[in-house]
C-alpha cells in the first residue's frame, strides 16, 4: 500500500532491492540504513533492516566497496578516514535517488582503545531529524 509516501528503489550488487520508506511515522531504524564494518577493508558484519532493504541481505559479510555499489567513492574515503584517524566524520553523498548524509564513528576495543571498525548510518536529506520546539523544552515556562 503506497499511501503517497516517498520511496526509493536501491541497487546493490547489480540487483534492485525493495524501497526504503521515508515516511516520518515509520521508526528511524526502518528508514535509516545503518551498519557495522570491521577492518581496513570495511567488511560489513551487521546491517539493520533498512540497510538490508537498501543493499540486500548478501551485503552483510562482504566488503562495503563490493556490496554498497550505489555509494560514491567519497563515501568510502570517509569510512577510510574514520578507521585511520579514529574520529567521527560525516558528509553529504549523492546517490541516484538524491542526497544522503553519511555519518561514521570509529569502533574501539574497550581494553586497548584500538580502532577495529566503523559504525555508520545514512539519512536522506528529506528525512529531517525530529527537533523539540522551544515550548516543550524542560526549561520553558509552563
Amino acid at each position: 500500500m503506497d499511501r503517497g509516501r516517498p520511496r526509493f528503489i536501491m541497487t546493490a550488487m547489480g540487483e534492485r532491492h525493495l524501497p526504503v520508506d521515508l515516511d516520518p511515522d515509520v521508526p528511524a531504524f526502518e528508514r535509516r540504513p545503518a551498519g557495522f564494518a570491521n577492518g581496513p577493508g570495511h567488511i560489513v558484519v551487521y546491517g539493520n533492516p533498512a540497510f538490508r532493504t537498501m543493499f540486500g541481505d548478501a551485503a552483510v559479510g562482504l566488503p562495503a566497496r563490493e556490496s554498497m555499489l550505489d555509494l560514491p567513492a567519497t563515501a568510502f574515503a570517509l569510512l577510510d578516514a574514520v578507521f585511520r584517524d579514529g574520529r567521527p566524520l560525516a558528509r553529504w553523498v549523492e546517490r541516484p535517488e538524491g542526497t544522503w548524509r553519511l555519518t561514521a564513528v570509529p569502533r574501539r576495543d574497550p581494553e586497548t582503545a584500538e580502532v577495529y571498525g566503523v559504525a555508520f548510518h545514512l539519512r536522506a536529506r528529506s528525512d529531517l531529524p525530529i527537533m523539540a520546539s522551544d515550548d516543550s523544552s524542560p526549561s520553558a515556562p509552563r
